[in-house]
């Protein structure tokens, strides 16, 4: 496995992870989500949107760029979101990974998605 396959496998996986953490959570990720300010249909779409960009991403077919692309938009949401509450003063439970993670956001988190961000551009990169 080279670096552009390992880096995406592990952008893949975290969000696989990620998305079927939520879906498995069930009720208590769309109470996180409102708390973050995310809407039901919203929690929703991040859930799936997670797990399928995640698997376009293992995959790794002639769409894995454009499934990268993806991943990067949805991190860098993510991590706008999670700035907004941190400059606000505010700390919700991140439910990131589901019900595992119920730990108020910090810093810690963003740099987490910057971590995989710089995975997405490694396997782009390649």
């Amino acid at each position: 496995m080279n670096l552009s396959n390992a880096a995406a496998f592990v952008v893949g996986a975290v969000l696989v992870y990620a998305g079927v953490s939520k879906m498995l959570a069930g009720r208590s990720w769309l109470v996180s989500a409102r708390r973050l300010g995310v809407p039901p249909a919203g929690a929703f779409a991040v859930m799936v949107a997670e797990v399928v960009i995640g698997l376009g991403v293992v995959l790794g077919d002639s769409w894995r760029s454009r499934f990268l692309a993806a991943a990067a938009v949805l991190l860098l949401a993510f991590t706008m979101l999670l700035a907004w509450h941190l400059r606000a003063g505010e700390r919700p439970p991140c439910a990131c990974f589901g019900g595992s993670s119920q730990r108020p956001i910090g810093v810690r988190d963003i740099v987490r998605n910057f971590a995989l961000l710089i995975l997405v551009i490694v396997a782009l990169a390649s």
